[in-house]
């Protein structure tokens, strides 16, 4: 008995010693090797697709993925609550720091709650109870003028291109959450395309495209946060531990965090046809009617939507004109926003109605 107890604890530390060692494994990435743009997204599709789908919830999981070296759960919202594996859990609470529950970082509402978007544990977080009702399905964001919650802030977006009610996290956790939303809409580039109009909160940050696939000011910011917050090591060890005993895939923006301006920075040539493309908004401010004009030799349908400053959408069209007409005349005063997108461009303006 005593040889078979030592042998099962030399067993199991070897077991969690190659998991914490673990690396890329030898060609995982060797087809997208050379790529970028769009190309480079599809070859990281092609390769991480093929994951082992967990049931949700995923409690069971946590103490593989989210412990501190103390052995408690880590907390990204409020980063000082402290919660206990399992005993913490729980589906309703109080106050902050009562105890945490499942966080679907990319609001499931997002994607229609399916499977296996909603038990992929890349975007899946265990956080405090309170904050993440708190967050609701919010989109990212930064706010200066936010309601505090632990270390994140809840408030009208300040960051420019959007004005809606975003949820900003803490600094420390900004990488790891924008390069989790890349590894989504990688992973799912087969269905992203359709994922716009499941939410006006999803609707926000995504443009409808299985590439770019983000609104301009939600690339923009994701593509800060990546850069501010590079990868950590609890990042990489989280990685390690979701391909060797949860998914059996990784995310490549962490393993590679230089493919993130590879995909969607300079080099990808996104927004080459877009700054040659310019649009017009007179008079702005306005009391009645506001003209829109696509400064571009455009010729294929686009869609014209108009969003309150909350990101209520009001109308969306298809025009096929370059020289459109919106009649405030039944809205009120205020501040609202024109999106237009088609496949090769998305644009959005701002108006100011006066009365």
């Amino acid at each position: 008995m005593k040889l078979y107890f030592r042998f099962s604890i030399l067993l199991v530390g070897l077991i969690f010693s190659l998991i914490s060692t673990a690396q890329i494994p030898a060609g995982y990435y060797d087809s997208a090797a050379g790529l970028t743009g769009a190309p480079l997204k599809t070859a990281l599709y092609n390769i991480i697709k093929g994951h082992t789908v967990q049931s949700y919830p995923l409690w069971s999981w946590y103490d593989n993925t989210d412990l501190k070296s103390d052995g408690k759960i880590w907390d990204i919202y409020t980063d000082d609550c402290v919660f206990t594996y399992s005993t913490d859990q729980c589906g309703s609470y109080a106050n902050i720091c009562d105890c945490y529950n499942n966080e679907h970082s990319f609001p499931k509402s997002w994607f229609g709650d399916v499977s296996p978007m909603n038990s992929d544990i890349f975007h899946l977080y265990p956080t405090d109870g309170k904050v993440n009702g708190m967050r609701s399905n919010y989109p990212y964001g930064e706010t200066s003028t936010g309601t505090v919650y632990g270390n994140s802030k809840l408030g009208n977006s300040t960051f420019s291109g959007y004005s809606g009610t975003v949820f900003e996290p803490a600094d420390q956790y900004k990488g790891d959450l924008a390069r989790g939303y890349l590894y989504m809409v990688t992973r799912y580039e087969n269905v992203v395309a359709g994922w716009e109009a499941d939410d006006p909160n999803g609707d926000a940050m995504l443009d409808g495209t299985s590439f770019p696939c983000f609104e301009p000011w939600a690339l923009s910011l994701l593509l800060k946060w990546n850069a501010q917050d590079p990868v950590s090591q609890k990042e990489i060890d989280r990685n390690n531990k979701i391909y060797t005993l949860v998914q059996h895939n990784r995310n490549p923006y962490i393993d590679h965090p230089e493919w993130v301006t590879s995909v969607w920075g300079p080099a990808s040539g996104i927004n080459n046809i877009e700054n040659n493309i310019s649009v017009s908004v007179y008079p702005n401010p306005a009391s009645t009617i506001v003209n829109i004009s696509i400064n571009s030799n455009i010729n294929k349908p686009y869609e014209l939507s108009l969003f309150k400053s909350d990101g209520t959408n009001i109308f969306t069209k298809t025009e096929n004109n370059k020289n459109e007409a919106i009649d405030f005349s039944g809205l009120p005063a205020g501040v609202y926003f024109v999106k237009l997108k088609s496949a090769i461009f998305s644009k959005i303006e701002k108006i100011v109605i006066l009365k």
